[in-house]
């Protein structure tokens, strides 16, 4: 009894373990009130709210990391707007808050469907945010420890690396966009139950499989499950390989893979149709960034995460960003890879050194890391080669393990490694310092270099340290004079000490990195917002409020960021700022141009300006925008150096005309639009009606309600006319008179129409894309057919074994 109850405790005490390190480093949300989100940056480098003094900072709001601040303007706030779009029992698919209108659940990124959001059903927005980031942190690490105890490491390596790809480089850069992170903790899952069935053969272990690939699809990213899906097909190819069955597995693998799509077609299918139409395939930002692709000189991260500065710190000078290259799985954790790579390696381990080296070459600008942006490979093409990071971390997690169970049995010194380590820590620092003294740069400042070389020689001592006491620890282990290390116990316990400094210094690394902050600075109401919030009727708001930050106080705003949205919102607001729709914006739907008549139609009623220089920066001798100058607009609010306009010009949300003119030459449109004085209605083919001018035409527009997914109005009119609605054209929405469909014109380049008959009448629009609902009827088919097939299997087996058993 006694020696199974210690079996037991032996093989919680690892899952203990992991629990306790996700624990220490949540301990700023669990014991002082903290939310993981940089909303430090929220108020201490935004307007409005940097206009305002905080009482604990009289000298301003101090911010770690300005560099994440997507994780505050788009991440929590559309996890926040599924979550009520899931308490209200609807589909989170549309969504009024940014550029005019636009999908929601398409764009991928709001992980609309990943059913982790479930917590949103029981807790706060802020609540149910910080348990879906401690969730990453904790399911990486017991699924990695699941994968590896499968792979039939002991325990010791086995929390090794697990820690190593909770809290490395990637896990943490990402660890607070709760998407890519969330998309890849489920690759060791899935790994283990394909050795569970390569293993046992029995199948039962492939059924989760397609589940985790629907975790994996929705999870809110784009490449990494592109990531994960090759590595499950090259595990299953490299397990299988010497099988006789082998045609027969790989088939059986590509099928459960196949049944994953399928029941994501839901999030599939309506992100590849927003995909084809959207600002993707234009947007220049991926090619400005050397399409995200390492330089060689940040090798030197790997051992050095600081090596070039920090940008919390302040005092980066690296190329490029920061967070996007950060690929630390730990100084100590690199000594083990190298070790895995010097001693005799299992098949198993060969496997993770071929991923390493695949990932590599993707990362780094060799010919091979350019192929997918020539060839416009979908995904991988349009995005940055450096989310690839997580295949390397997650390759080197597993060779960390391997490595330090190979030095476990061999107890051969790692003294030659750590050297090594020590003469490149050494000859780099000379380098540095022979450069300097031989450097002529017209350029840069030699005072910037000196600064610069301080900065990395500084930020080398940890990683120096850390090495300098593990060849200390090593040489103990390997010391036959202490009569105490050919103890077991104490072996071990020096092991355990190897682990608890590995995780003090990935703590370091994690903490350091990722923000925890004030609750109450996230999204503060302050007066300029009230007055916005306190306006009555529906319109939308423009410049001020940083991109996106509108959404989280419900205020729905004309400009928007997202790296996937309709082309056709692009296009209007190239027409805004430039008169045609030749200009690109990218993923920045922004305004400039604050007086184009256009804006009117998109029911802009407010404009929130500063005083601001060239850099955006507000500034008393700066510029307001262009086009907010009387008479078209009037100054209605005004706090410190704030200021809110109001479109005098502003048209409604929904207002009803009995003329209109049609065109399909985009020129024509783009003309009229900007030269018209009054509002105008053109369409690109004809409604159920003939054109006239009535000037005592008469309507009456009542009970605007925009629902999720939904818009209700009544109207009243004498005589067919047309209604214009101010939300963005998609093919998605349905419209509905009394009742009875009828069809929805595109109207004024962007918006909508529908042909009303005289009368009163009861309008009804629902946003229900063919895409959403094709994927849930074929994923609903599949899981029930899947369900079918799995009890029906199990059956089978069950009625195998008890005629094994003589049962009749």
């Amino acid at each position: 009894m006694f020696t199974k109850l210690l079996a037991v405790r032996s093989n919680f005490l690892p899952v203990l373990i992991l629990i306790f390190c996700s624990l220490i480093f949540f301990y700023p949300a669990i014991f002082q009130n903290k939310i993981p989100l940089p909303t430090d940056a929220l108020v201490g480098a935004h307007i409005p709210w940097t206009e305002y003094r905080w009482p604990e900072y009289p000298a301003g709001v101090p911010i770690k990391s300005q560099e994440i601040t997507d994780a505050v303007s788009q991440f929590y706030p559309w996890r926040a707007l599924v979550g009520s779009f899931w308490r209200s029992g609807k589909p989170p698919l549309w969504n009024y808050y940014m550029f005019n209108g636009a999908p929601f659940l398409a764009t991928l990124h709001s992980a609309a469907l990943y059913p982790l959001n479930f917590i949103y059903l029981f807790l706060s927005d802020a609540s149910a945010w910080a348990v879906l980031v401690y969730l990453q942190i904790i399911l990486s690490m017991w699924f990695m420890y699941l994968l590896l105890r499968e792979i039939n490491l002991p325990r010791l390596p086995s929390v090794l690396g697990s820690i190593a790809f909770g809290f490395s480089g990637y896990m943490i850069a990402w660890l607070q966009f709760a998407t890519g992170g969330h998309a890849g903790l489920w690759l060791p899952l899935i790994l283990y139950f394909v050795l569970r069935f390569k293993k046992t053969e029995n199948i039962k272990y492939l059924f989760p499989i397609p589940f985790i690939f629907f975790m994996v699809f929705t999870a809110g990213d784009f490449q990494v499950p592109l990531y994960v899906s090759a590595t499950y097909l090259l595990f299953n190819i490299f397990i299988f390989l010497k099988r006789k069955d082998f045609v027969k597995k790989i088939l059986q693998s590509l099928v459960f893979f196949g049944i994953g799509i399928l029941l994501a077609l839901p999030q599939l299918l309506p992100t590849y149709e927003l995909f084809r139409n959207s600002v993707r395939f234009d947007d220049p930002y991926i090619r400005q960034y050397y399409f995200g692709l390492m330089n060689w000189e940040k090798l030197s991260q790997f051992l050095w995460p600081d090596f070039f500065g920090n940008i919390v710190t302040r005092n980066y000078w690296g190329k490029f960003g920061f967070h996007e290259y950060m690929c630390y799985v730990g100084i100590i954790g690199i000594v083990f890879v190298i070790y895995s790579f010097l001693h005799k390696k299992v098949r198993m381990e060969m496997f993770f050194w071929i991923i390493l080296i695949l990932s590599l070459l993707f990362l780094f600008p060799t010919p091979i890391a350019f192929l997918p942006y020539k060839l416009h490979i979908p995904a991988l093409g349009t995005s940055s080669a450096s989310r690839v990071i997580f295949l390397t971390d997650f390759s080197l997690s597993v060779l960390i393990a391997f490595g330090f169970n190979k030095y476990i049995n061999s107890r051969k010194s790692l003294s030659k490694i750590v050297f090594y380590l020590l003469v490149v820590s050494i000859g780099l620092g000379t380098g540095f310092a022979i450069s300097l003294i031989i450097m002529n740069d017209p350029i840069t400042p030699v005072t910037v270099w000196i600064q610069n070389i301080r900065v990395t020689l500084k930020n080398m001592i940890p990683g120096t340290v850390l090495l300098l006491l593990l060849a200390v620890i090593d040489k103990i282990l390997l010391t036959k004079k202490f009569g105490l290390v050919k103890r077991k116990n104490f072996t071990q316990l020096i092991y355990a000490l190897i682990v608890f400094i590995f995780f003090a210094d990935m703590l370091r690394f994690g903490l350091k990195n990722r923000p925890f902050s004030e609750k109450k600075f996230l999204f503060p109401v302050i007066p300029v917002i009230e007055y916005l919030l306190n306006q009555p009727g529906n319109f939308r708001i423009g410049g001020g409020l940083p991109t996106n930050y509108p959404m989280a106080f419900k205020l729905e705003s004309v400009e928007g960021y997202d790296p996937i949205y309709p082309k056709i919102n692009s296009d209007f607001y190239s027409i805004v700022d430039w008169g045609d729709n030749s200009k690109n914006t990218g993923r920045y739907g922004l305004v400039h141009q604050f007086g184009s008549p256009l804006l009117n139609y998109a029911g802009m009623k407010y404009v929130m300006d500063y005083l601001k220089d060239d850099r955006m920066q507000i500034n008393d001798d700066g510029k307001l925008y262009q086009g907010v100058e009387e008479p078209k607009f009037k100054e209605v609010y005004y706090d410190r150096r704030v200021y809110i306009f109001e479109n005098t010009e502003s048209l409604p949300y929904i207002w009803l005309r009995t003329d209109y003119e049609i065109s399909t030459d985009e020129k024509v449109i783009i003309s009229k639009l900007l030269s018209s004085k009054e509002g105008v209605i053109i369409l690109e083919k004809s409604p159920r009606f003939e054109s006239y001018t009535n000037p005592e035409f008469e309507y009456n527009v009542e009970d605007v309600e925009k629902g999720l997914n939904t818009i209700n109005f009544s109207v009243y009119s004498k005589g067919d006319s047309l209604a214009f609605i101010s939300e963005s054209f998609n093919t998605g929405w349905i419209a509905y008179i009394d009742g009875n469909r009828t069809e929805i014109l595109k109207a004024n380049h962007l918006f909508q129409a529908i042909h009303l008959p005289s009368g009163r009448h009861q309008i009804t629009l629902r946003y229900n894309p063919i895409s959403f609902t094709l994927g849930a009827e074929a994923s609903i088919l599949t899981l029930s057919g899947y369900g079918i097939f799995m009890i029906s299997t199990m059956k089978k087996k069950i009625t195998l074994s008890r005629k094994g058993n003589g049962h009749n």
